[in-house]
């Protein structure tokens, strides 16, 4: 029941919005298929508005050059590419049909594509293309009349020529230029990054000093930190071969994968008003056990502005409250608690850091915490 109200928010603030999820096609070949497909009905459901794009296992293609990643594709080599992209979209079709009550896919040719510069393309006589425009209007139409885009990793060019792309780069675009509210790569794999979360710099600074990243894994990440930079709200990357992966990254603060941002997810700021429920909540259970000394609501209402938050996104996890004396110059850290389910992770820690530096810069000579 818990678990339920915490999504209650989540589901409120994603109706109606755009997630662009791109799954690796190994997934399909998985046990798990079934309930990722699951997953995303039950998203369809709640009013999230999908888009998929699914990648293509390359590699399985003797004749191609998999030293490089994306893989060069030759022309030679694209027919028998172009076969193993439909088969699989085919495939994921069906699996969404079979699996997906109430998601109705409609795959189509989206995109507009040109050949990929980081090859030489003429001289080599490849098919690797980037994307060139996206015709939202149709994918838009697509999404108002309840359908769900589904998207094969190509696009069409000038005089007939067909370009393979990216996957996890044509969702990043898509993602980019639909002004999604998230994008999420469904991997068969786990993020080489030990952190839950991380926003754009940070992870820049981060690939700037990696030398033996595989190359997918680099392109991952750089899709990730150039949409949110872009616009889109929230990236992640998920090991969807776990159950629940999608659910549990999507409608819970916790999470379970790898989320990119381009703003502080995780913040200390003051309380205002409209806090009061969450402070209360965090304060009642304390109160009960007297780890910390009773107050009101009314007490609440009349000083919420003493209170500083420890917030993750949109949920307070952590508060205290600073009890100023002027004469004596003096700031009293009182009231720190921290939810029960985020104890032990340092936030009371760096609550507590975070309020010290603004007691300094109020020019108090001490902080002071007599009890909790």
């Amino acid at each position: 029941m818990r678990a339920l109200r915490g999504s209650l928010p989540y589901l409120e603030e994603f109706h109606h919005q755009i997630f662009v999820v791109c799954l690796s096609e190994e997934l399909l070949q998985r046990d798990a298929a079934p309930k990722i497909m699951e997953e995303l009905a039950l998203l369809h459901r709640v009013g999230v508005q999908l888009v998929l794009v699914h990648d293509s296992q390359l590699l399985n293609q003797s004749s191609l050059d998999t030293s490089s990643f994306p893989v060069a594709v030759s022309r030679h080599d694209l027919t028998a590419v172009q076969q193993q992209i439909a088969a699989i979209n085919w495939e994921f079709l069906t699996k969404l049909c079979l699996y997906g009550h109430g998601i109705m896919p409609l795959s189509g040719h989206f995109v507009t594509a040109r050949a990929d510069e980081r090859f030489n393309i003429l001289e080599m006589d490849l098919a690797n293309g980037v994307v060139q425009e996206v015709d939202l209007v149709a994918i838009r139409e697509t999404l108002q009349l309840g359908h769900t885009p589904l998207l094969a990793p190509w696009g069409t060019g000038r005089q007939g020529h067909l370009w393979v792309l990216e996957a996890r780069e044509l969702a990043m675009e898509l993602a980019m230029r639909l002004r999604a509210k998230k994008l999420i790569l469904l991997e068969n794999t786990s993020s080489p990054l030990i952190e839950k979360d991380r926003n754009t710099s940070i992870l820049r600074q981060w690939l700037r000093q990696q030398t033996s990243i595989s190359e997918i894994n680099r392109i991952r990440l750089e899709c990730m930190a150039t949409a949110c930079e872009r616009g889109v709200t929230r990236c992640h990357w998920l090991d969807a071969t776990k159950e629940g992966a999608l659910l549990t990254e999507t409608l819970t603060s916790g999470g379970i994968g790898l989320m990119v941002t381009n703003t502080a997810y995780r913040q200390v700021r003051s309380a205002k008003p409209s806090d009061i429920p969450q402070v209360w909540g965090l304060l009642s259970g304390p109160m009960r056990d007297a780890s910390i000394v009773q107050r009101s609501t009314s007490y609440l209402e009349q000083h919420i502005e003493r209170y500083r938050l420890f917030c993750q996104d949109e949920d307070v996890l952590g508060c205290c409250e600073l009890i100023s004396y002027p004469e004596q110059q003096t700031v009293e850290i009182a009231a720190l608690s921290v939810a029960l389910a985020y104890r032990n992770q340092g936030i009371g820690r760096e609550l507590v850091s975070v309020v010290l530096g603004e007691v300094k810069r109020q020019g108090a000579q001490q902080a002071i915490a007599l009890s909790t």
